[in-house]
């Protein structure tokens, strides 16, 4: 989603969802220092789309300001009617809270979900694995480690893409699976 008018249809989308995954990709893990590259929201299973946002460097397609993305899904966050579902959302909330924007009606996080079906790893790739049978791209086939690792926000945006669709994709799917486990 990176016109004025993909936004829109995005937004009209979403207005009929029952409930929104979402996450974030940024360009560190302390959220309170962060800066935002990319937002990835799932209204169903299968469904996913990534708005980037501060993604740098020669070659990288054209990208929607922060300020204005933010601006117009700020309402959709906010939206106390909506239920939010998010793999470790405190980072995400940290971070969006940052940016002004406060998430309600956080009805499930697929971590917490996870930590008290006494799961062995608590990672999202690891779930969706050992759950869901699905195999999902590490980040560091991103951003490389060691010396060499990139941040986020260097990296090409159809890569991340993917990577981000499928998060909250699998944070989605992994919610309807452990919820019913939780009740």
């Amino acid at each position: 989603v990176n016109t004025s008018a993909s936004l829109d249809e995005l937004l009209a989308r979403l207005s009929q969802a029952k409930s929104l995954s979402f996450d974030l990709e940024a360009t560190g893990l302390d959220a309170m220092s962060a800066g935002m590259v990319g937002i990835s929201l799932s209204p169903a299973a299968g469904e996913a789309y990534y708005i980037p946002v501060g993604h740098v460097g020669l070659g990288q397609m054209e990208q929607l300001p922060l300020d204005y993305v933010i601006s117009r899904i700020k309402p959709i966050l906010e939206d106390s009617a909506l239920p939010k579902l998010a793999h470790n959302a405190n980072y995400d909330m940290t971070l969006l809270g940052e940016y002004g924007v406060p998430v309600n009606n956080l009805a499930f996080d697929t971590m917490v979900a996870a930590y008290l079906l006494s799961e062995k790893s608590l990672g999202l790739k690891a779930l969706a694995f050992g759950r869901l049978g699905v195999e999902m791209t590490p980040i560091t086939a991103l951003i490389g480690t060691g010396a060499k690792q990139l941040s986020m926000a260097q990296v090409d945006i159809p890569r991340v893409t993917d990577y981000a669709c499928a998060d909250a994709d699998m944070t989605g799917q992994l919610a309807d699976l452990l919820g019913a486990e939780l009740r």
